[in-house]
């Protein structure tokens, strides 16, 4: 490490996308190679034989000599440098495979001789292909412990395991660790395999998995993974979840050597400031600040495996393997009860603490006790919620997710944000593109009109968001024409305030005066309603309304109380109330305070009146209004309130002028 001194590196990988392999600028490329298979079948053996490295590194684990912990080792091969990761073979240690084999870009399967396949060896090809690994190498290993006929026998049970998976292609190689027998080989094989390996984003933002954590006298807080993705370089800020918080990367190692940057493929040993040792963990993540965000909730396209027999039933609990970390989560289906075996269907899985995935990111699945592997799934969604829309609908968005090219992907991300102004960075992790092509994904969306600025603002949206958010707030209205039919519909203020919690508070008046626009709702005085609606009234509602009505019209600038009109002692205080308002609406009625209406010709009476007096004398005091309008005090004193309120006058002094006349001094 620079400055003097080192830190030792632990080897581990755990890549969440299935090519993450980086060519260097001498051309030098970088693999992840992760084992697989059962127990006590020389897996640690034969990485020490590729690499001179023994991998296990615990006390216990080479008191045992059982693999407990993933171990870790470094093979070159030509201009090809390996990070192999060392699974155990324990049942018990499932969730550790799952950690280590989390974005391997090839695998290497060891069966023993002797042995044959065996349950770990099933469940590990299981996992492989659901983790989407699809290049790898066999070795059938203890070659000298048994007859040639009973290795062709292996050999051949071997190629019936694979056969119709991924990797029924595989290179079966026959080895022995103890003699040095078909070593050679195998690596010439594992090197042409790499080659057809497909090449996976190589640009930034960072990401990497947190695999081991310790504290190192003098350097603080050091972390080992694989690097996902990007790049990192000392000095760089990265952000850690969960928590969130920022770091910066001091120095850095791969495989013991002094690094100043390090990229996608490689193992990484970074020395953090900025951050407790006891706030980092395995299972913990770093990324370039901004490209992750934590959801309780992804939408996710799921398999079940054929071996899971009972199949997995929407709204049941199991453990969710995600990069080097397990949680539980519930899985909801979209369509059906269950997901029968061998069968793939769209999920939501929801989590009760937060994770962070990313578009296309894999992951498994056990059952409510870890015991047994029952499938796994591709992110299609990483931050989503509980859903809002048809089942029809919905299945559409996930196709599109899951089958679309990248503007298909990006549209779709935006659409589901809505008026949520997501940052490039995160229209990459929800939308699987790459950031250095996304400027390029955005004027293809706005030269086809799918992104488009929103009319009144500076906003850009895609025209699906509009569209969805128009369907929620008429659904929203249909509800209460129908729980109200007697109503005008919804206060102006109300609908307002609705788009300003889907949208922003700068946007709900732009999209409100759209819907106008574009006649999707219709306006009846302060309320909003649907343009096919009406309110409904019974006949002796009508007949009671026009009541009111005509009595306050002959009431004038002496209006009764609602209960105090003679058409109104018969009926409730509420009915009144409700009748008045819709009268209000319909322009009958002018509501003057909670008490008090005027009708609607008698306001403009009042207006009039009141505007004649103030141009005549320069002001009107409330007492010369009083005689002007024949009135008593009880009555003017809230009318005249209610002009200032309305912005029709001002105070000036004890009298009142008008308010929207330009000051002629």
């Amino acid at each position: 490490m620079r400055n003097g001194g080192s830190f030792p590196i632990i080897a581990d990988m755990s890549l969440d996308e299935p090519s993450s392999t980086t060519e260097n600028q001498d051309g030098a490329r970088h693999y992840v190679l992760g084992t697989a298979g059962h127990i006590d079948h020389g897996k640690t053996s034969l990485i020490r034989a590729l690499t001179g490295t023994d991998t296990d590194r615990l006390p216990e684990e080479q008191r045992r000599g059982m693999t407990i912990e993933l171990g870790f080792a470094e093979l070159k091969l030509d201009d090809v440098t390996f990070g192999i990761v060392d699974v155990p073979g324990h049942e018990r240690f499932v969730r550790t495979m799952v950690a280590g084999a989390t974005g391997i870009d090839l695998a290497l399967i060891v069966v023993a001789a002797d042995d044959s396949v065996m349950p770990q060896t099933k469940e590990h090809v299981d996992i492989l292909h659901l983790l989407g690994v699809s290049r790898g190498v066999v070795a059938v290993t203890k070659i000298d412990t048994v007859e040639p006929d009973m290795v062709d026998l292996v050999v051949e049970e071997v190629s019936e395991l694979l056969d119709g998976t991924p990797l029924q292609d595989a290179p079966i190689e026959r080895v022995s660790s103890i003699t040095g027998e078909g070593i050679d080989k195998l690596k010439a094989s594992i090197n042409q395999v790499s080659r057809r390996v497909p090449r996976g984003p190589t640009g930034n933002p960072f990401r990497m998995f947190v695999d081991r954590v310790f504290a190192l006298q003098g350097r603080g807080t050091v972390v080992t993974g694989s690097v996902q993705r990007g790049a990192v370089a000392s000095g760089d800020t990265l952000q850690h979840f969960p928590g969130g918080e920022t770091c910066r990367v001091r120095d850095m190692q791969a495989h013991g050597v002094s690094e100043t940057t390090l990229g996608s493929g490689q193992r990484a040993a970074l020395n953090l400031s900025g951050i407790d040792r006891d706030h980092i963990r395995r299972g913990s993540e770093l990324a370039a600040p901004g490209y992750l965000q934590p959801s309780h909730m992804i939408d996710a396209k799921l398999h079940c495996l054929p071996s899971h027999s009972k199949g997995i039933r929407s709204a049941c609990t199991v453990r969710m393997e995600l990069g080097t970390t397990e949680q539980p989560v519930r899985v909801v289906l979209l369509e059906g009860g269950v997901l029968l075996p061998d069968e793939s269907a769209y999920a939501q899985l929801r989590c009760g603490e937060t994770i962070t995935v990313t578009y296309g990111q894999r992951f498994i699945i056990r059952d409510e006790t870890a015991s047994r592997t029952i499938g796994g799934g591709l992110v299609l969604r990483p931050v989503s919620r509980r859903r809002r829309r048809a089942v029809s609908e919905e299945r559409g968005s996930l196709t599109k997710l899951e089958t679309g090219d990248d503007d298909d992907r990006v549209e779709e991300a935006l659409r589901f944000a809505g008026f949520t102004q997501l940052t490039d960075l995160q229209v990459c992790a929800r939308a699987g593109v790459e950031l250095d092509g996304l400027a390029d994904i955005y004027a293809r969306l706005e030269r086809n009109k799918r992104w488009v600025t929103l009319k009144g603002t500076d906003v850009r949206i895609v025209p699906a968001a509009r569209d969805d958010l128009t369907d929620r707030v008429i659904r929203w209205l249909e509800r209460y024409h129908k729980q109200h039919p007697e109503m005008p519909g919804r206060l102006v203020d109300t609908l307002l305030g609705y788009l300003e919690r889907m949208t922003d508070r700068s946007l709900a008046k732009a999209f409100f005066e759209g819907m106008i626009r574009s006649k999707k709702i219709k306006l009846i005085g302060r309320f909003a309603c649907l343009p096919a609606f009406a309110p409904e009234l019974t006949p002796s509602d009508e007949k009671l309304m026009n009541s009111l009505i005509e009595e306050l019209r002959a009431a004038g600038f002496q209006p009764p109380a609602l209960t105090e009109l003679q058409s109104g002692k018969q009926a409730d205080r509420k009915r009144l109330e409700r009748l008045a308002t819709l009268a209000v609406a319909l322009g009958e009625l002018v509501k003057v305070d909670a008490k008090m209406y005027l009708h609607a010709e008698v306001e403009r009476r009042l207006r009039a009146a009141v505007t004649e007096m103030v141009e005549k004398t320069g002001g009107v005091t409330l007492s010369e209004m009083r005689e002007a309008l024949q009135s008593t005090r009880k009555y003017t004193v809230p009318i005249m309130e209610y002009l200032d309120r309305a912005g029709f006058t001002k105070r000036d002094g004890d009298k009142r002028v008008l308010a929207n006349v330009p000051d002629k001094t």
